[in-house]
């Protein structure tokens, strides 16, 4: 099974992180802008550690989600050390995979997946998680992979093309 990161420790990413975990997904590895907020999923999380950054993220993980605010996606993307066959997703709904483009020129996998509700809150959203619309998209095995973890979580999938 993929052993699975998150770089960004907000509402979305915690709620996916237990969820997911509580799913029997081995979700390993956090890191976010401030320490405390990774030290504080990684405690909701068994098994999770939290790092102080990216690059540690994503030396532990297999499949790591950015799911920092919108206007930082694109520079996790650029200065993550990623390698080749390892996955990289993030959880924009206003974002291509265009801005994981430096994630892919090092040989990493991308995709998105994107919960279509809004959250007010971290209990709000993981109790909101099933029965939600994923918006998805990715290519061959990374694809297969997000809509598996979307059925894992009780959501219904909506796969979308390159500009959708």
């Amino acid at each position: 099974m993929l052993k699975i990161g998150f770089i960004g420790a907000g509402t979305v990413g915690t709620a996916l992180a237990v969820r997911l975990s509580q799913k029997g997904h081995p979700v390993v590895a956090v890191a976010s802008r401030t320490r405390a907020s990774a030290q504080k999923l990684a405690e909701q999380v068994p098994g999770c550690r939290d790092y102080a950054t990216g690059d540690e993220v994503a030396a532990a993980a297999d499949l790591v989600f950015i799911t920092t605010p919108d206007g930082a996606i694109g520079a996790v993307a650029e200065c993550v050390r990623w390698r080749a066959g390892q996955a990289v997703v993030h959880c924009s709904g206003a974002d291509s995979l265009g801005v994981l483009e430096p994630a892919r020129g090092r040989g990493a996998q991308v995709g998105g997946l994107h919960p279509l509700q809004t959250f007010a809150s971290v209990a709000q959203a993981i109790e909101n998680i099933p029965g939600s619309t994923f918006a998805l998209e990715g290519e061959g095995s990374l694809l297969i992979t997000l809509k598996g973890l979307t059925e894992s979580l009780e959501g219904h999938a909506v796969v979308l093309n390159a500009g959708d």
